[in-house]
């Protein structure tokens, strides 16, 4: 991420990917650590969308729709996205995403455990190795998502949100399962319903109200 900004003020092209063996301060959202041993897929995508700002949270949507495609082409194995940012195989977490924007600039950030060993992961990961994809060539896996990705970037950039949150919907997880998100200074429980056209989450609060959830 740090490299891919750093050459996005040097003014490199749009569509530049910048991919790492292994990462040593890998960082999720909110400050968290990615662990990026070697064998899993780091990469960074520059990108300088002309959708006005308040929109620009939704390009993790888009990756994690891209990867869940990628991954389900190449590895036969068909992830779940959780919104705002992850992917999920069985219920773990398999993939995270880290999307940052500066000076009109965003970088998307994209993080799979490939073939990382279950015995190397916390509890609550899992990797495509462990899921049963043993021999996965990374470039190749790599150039397919890269593909996916700019495929939908390109009809988001004149359509907006609407036609990916109907492709989204058959991959997502959280649907139907009881969500506690915060939100400022609150804390709220509720049933994931779906997305908006915004990319925000709906959740039915225990009050009967549906509410919407910014990724922020």
């Amino acid at each position: 991420m740090d490299v891919a900004h750093a050459l996005a003020q040097e003014g490199i092209a749009e569509g530049t990917l910048v991919w790492a063996e292994r990462q040593e301060q890998g960082r999720g959202r909110i400050g968290r650590v990615w662990e990026s041993p070697e064998g899993g897929i780091y990469c960074s995508v520059i990108v300088r969308p002309q959708r006005p700002v308040a929109e620009i949270p939704q390009l993790s949507l888009l990756m994690g729709l891209s990867a869940a495609e990628a991954i389900r082409e190449c590895a036969m194995v068909s992830p779940r996205v959780r919104w705002p940012n992850d992917l999920l195989i069985s219920g773990k977490k398999a993939a995270g995403i880290l999307t940052e924007s500066k000076d009109g600039t965003v970088v998307i950030g994209l993080g799979i455990n490939v073939s990382t060993a279950p015995e190397d992961l916390p509890d609550t990961a899992t990797s495509l190795a462990a899921a049963g994809e043993k021999n996965l060539d990374l470039f190749h896996l790599t150039a397919r998502l890269y593909r996916r990705f700019f495929r939908w970037y390109d009809l988001w950039s004149g359509a907006g949100f609407p036609p990916v949150h109907e492709a989204l919907r058959p991959h997502m997880a959280l649907f139907g399962e009881v969500v506690h998100i915060r939100a400022g200074s609150g804390a709220f429980e509720g049933t994931a319903a779906d997305l908006d056209d915004q990319g925000r989450l709906l959740v039915r609060l225990d009050s009967g109200l549906m509410r919407a959830f910014d990724m922020g």
